[in-house]
């Protein structure tokens, strides 16, 4: 299955960046304006994405979230656990598979809405996210902190 999901990796960056650079010309276009169309999209995209990886599994907390996690570092995208408990994941990643950087951070947390929707989703309760750092509004890697309420 390794072997797979990394021959796979290429295509799975490549659709990311491709996410990414629409939005991010959505934006360029039609500026804040365009910010909340790019998050419930992105939004509506996470739900997708939970529902897929439901049908692999249950996740029933943070934990599992971590497994899914490493799972994706064998498609390319590489990340640093910080954090794992039952209720939070905190992690850094080295480089934005949107291709965000030398944007702003409006548009990174439009385009997070993904992620924090497919998070609230697997775990059937609203969490909490905080974009810590993020390389589109500057910063050297992005930091994610996730948790429940």
């Amino acid at each position: 299955m390794e072997k797979t999901a990394e021959r796979f990796a290429p295509m799975f960056m490549h659709m990311y960046a491709t996410l990414g650079a629409l939005s991010k010309a959505f934006y360029e276009r039609y500026g804040e304006e365009a910010l909340p169309i790019i998050a419930r999209v992105a939004a509506n995209s996470g739900v997708g994405i939970a529902r897929i990886i439901q049908k692999m599994g249950p996740v029933r907390d943070m934990k599992d979230l971590g497994e899914i996690l490493k799972m994706w570092e064998t498609m390319g995208f590489a990340s640093e656990l910080i954090e794992l408990t039952n209720n939070t994941i905190h992690f850094k990643v080295p480089k934005c598979p949107l291709g965000l950087e030398g944007t702003t951070r409006e548009l990174c947390e439009a385009m997070m809405s993904s992620d924090s929707k497919m998070v609230s989703t697997l775990l059937e309760q609203e969490v909490e996210a905080k974009i810590l750092k993020s390389i589109a509004a500057g910063d050297k890697y992005c930091e994610v902190k996730y948790s429940t309420k």
